[in-house]
């Protein structure tokens, strides 16, 4: 077969996307992806605070009749069409913006997401010391109100916090009241909290070297795309999955696990028909799964197009699911053991995200036998389940790049340096949440005005998050318009219609080129035999 390369269109780029070399590199980069610390920090207190059962319900019910849908959808989409969330919807020109707002929520997704990362590996760091810092109140940075957790080495039973009906995990900043040792080493140590925004503070350093440790580790991992990326994810996605196996077996064999289980599980039918449980659903579901942000569209331009996207869908739903239920055992276990050494109920220490991670975790930890070591698999376990979301997020919004610039990729090394400077800016804005200030906090709850429920933000951050939630949808109807505007039509109707025309010629054929396949979109190109 011979191409007369004058007639030859490619529709973007020279080259297109290269192919996983198995279905299973699809797969575990997909797993690895949707599970991650969602499936520690969100999805157990949020089956707790549901009703369990009633939870479990409601979860399984969205995921299979809307969830699933949509994961073949967006698999489908990719692997057929073989471009980005970016170049994917010139199929309907009118909603080019939904893609440039996918772009949006994969790059500020990927900005803070490390910093997740880098609180990890500085908690992580601090736990392979030879002391536990944490656990008393002599250190430089403890204030009077501290109150230290007392343990005890030579028994497998630790003795109880010291009493004070002041002590509080989850205690807000600006308190009088007394603070536990762990909470303040995690506010005042490593996060060197300033009171508000009304001082700014500078970068913390040893945070800004964990946060460029991450990124190296992000960098170099993809610097190369999917040849490197696929190998890789074998270890970030299975391992995470082994030694939250092993913390599951360590809980439930605590004192008072069996409160924390039976408090996770236990099951309130009237809770259905709350609209929030729903609602609370419906959002772990799409932070997980990652559905509707464009990078499983990418990642499945990967794909052949004979992959069998309905068993693919399959199993990554079972699998995402089935993490996320047993992480509840994991961290309940614990609370109740947490719960029982506390002389208090599981409600009272029950906390989701970084409260959960970061301080009341750390807490119940630091009561076991070996403690460093038990904080060591945990905070392991955290940074291997981030860094696999980060690597493959990183990879499809790399792909939408291409699509935005793909005269950038053409010359030797082009594909490297690139990305060095796309992951470049990404940590420089990461820098500015790694600084006294931790605006990254109101920005990943978006709950707007409040810190930690008792802090109130300043106005002008409330108008600061609209922002940012905007930047990424504002494309949608300003595109939609612009587009319309310039389609041919003598009436608005005519315009509206011309609109939702495909820009994208049909494809004739495709030749493939070792592991890559070019896709010859122009239906007026010349083949000879």
């Amino acid at each position: 077969m011979g191409i007369k390369e004058k007639s030859l269109e490619i529709s973007y780029g020279e080259v297109g996307p290269s192919t996983w070399k198995r279905q299973l590199d699809f797969l575990m980069s997909v797993l690895g992806m949707s599970i991650g610390l969602g499936n520690v920090w969100r999805f157990p207190y949020l089956c707790y605070k549901n009703g369990g059962g009633a939870f479990l319900v409601a979860y399984l019910s969205l995921l299979v009749i809307f969830v699933l849908p949509v994961i073949i959808l967006e698999i489908v989409m990719g692997q057929y069409t073989r471009r980005s969330a970016m170049s994917i919807w010139r199929l309907v020109p009118v909603l080019q913006g939904v893609g440039y707002a996918a772009y949006i929520i994969l790059f500020l997704g990927n900005t803070y997401y490390p910093v997740l990362m880098a609180w990890s590996l500085r908690w992580l760091i601090s736990s392979l010391s030879s002391t536990s810092p944490w656990t008393d109140c002599t250190n430089d940075w403890n204030s009077e109100d501290c109150v230290p957790i007392s343990l005890s080495r030579d028994s497998n039973q630790t003795t109880q916090l010291l009493n004070s009906t002041a002590v509080n995990l989850t205690q807000t900043l600006g308190n009088t009241g007394s603070q536990s040792s762990v909470e303040e080493y995690w506010r005042t140590f490593i996060l060197g909290q300033s009171p508000g925004l009304e001082e700014y503070g500078s970068v913390k350093w040893d945070l800004a070297l964990c946060l460029l440790g991450t990124w190296l580790l992000v960098y170099f991992s993809v610097w190369k795309g999917i040849s490197w990326t696929s190998k890789i994810v074998y270890v970030t996605a299975t391992l995470p999955i082994a030694m939250i196996f092993i913390v599951v077996v360590r809980g439930v064999t605590l004192t008072g696990a069996s409160l924390g289980i039976s408090k996770y599980l236990s099951t309130n039918v009237t809770k259905l028909s709350d609209l929030e449980l729903w609602t609370d659903a419906a959002n772990q579901l799409t932070f997980t799964f990652i559905v509707g942000y464009g990078c499983l569209i990418s990642i499945s331009s990967h794909n052949e197009r004979h992959y069998n996207a309905i068993r693919n869908a399959a199993i990554i739903g079972c699998a995402n699911a089935a993490t996320s239920f047993t992480s509840g055992f994991a961290i309940f276990s614990v609370l109740g053991h947490l719960a029982e050494i506390k002389n208090t109920t599981v409600d009272a220490v029950a906390e989701s995200g970084p409260g959960l991670v970061f301080m009341v975790y750390p807490t119940a930890l630091s009561l076991l036998p070996l403690p460093n070591l038990w904080m060591a698999i945990f905070f392991i376990t955290l940074i291997l389940l981030g860094l696999d979301s980060l690597y493959v997020i990183q990879d499809g919004l790399f792909e939408c790049t291409k699509d935005l610039a793909p005269t950038l990729f053409r010359g030797k090394w082009t594909y490297e340096i690139t990305h060095g400077l796309l992951s470049l800016i990404q940590f420089a804005i990461g820098l500015t949440m790694v600084t006294n200030l931790l605006l990254v906090y109101s920005v990943y709850e978006m709950k707007p005005l409040t810190y930690n429920r008792t802090y109130r933000y300043p106005t002008w951050v409330n108008g600061l998050a609209w922002l940012s939630a905007l930047s990424s949808v504002i494309f949608i109807p300003v595109t939609a318009t612009y587009v319309i505007w310039k389609s041919p039509g003598d009436t608005m109707f005519q315009k509206v219609k011309n609109s939702a025309k495909s820009s994208v010629p049909p494809e004739s054929e495709e030749i493939k080129s070792g592991d890559d396949a070019i896709a010859l979109t122009s239906p007026n190109q010349a083949i000879t035999p």
